[in-house]
């Protein structure tokens, strides 16, 4: 008996956190927006979450066009 109400325990855990999903709860998006902060510069200093994903995606624009010089830059000196 007592092992059973031990495995029903168990099994209560494991679905609470499964239930979760894909960790899209307020904390973990709290969590990842810190992440992202520490990511994109001067990101610290934003506290607005809009601003900070438009931040982001100037970044991702601007690492974007950085690798596409890159890349010409070598297939220029490459071709010497």
């Amino acid at each position: 008996m007592e092992e059973s109400v031990r495995e029903r325990n168990h099994m209560k855990k494991k679905k609470k956190k499964t239930d979760r999903g894909l960790g899209c709860g307020v904390g973990s998006i709290q969590m990842r927006m810190r992440r992202l902060r520490v990511l994109i510069p001067d990101g610290r200093r934003l506290n607005q979450p809009d601003m900070l994903l438009s931040k982001t995606a100037d970044y991702i624009m601007h690492l974007e066009l950085r690798i596409r010089f890159l890349k010409t830059l070598s297939d220029m000196y490459s071709l010497s």
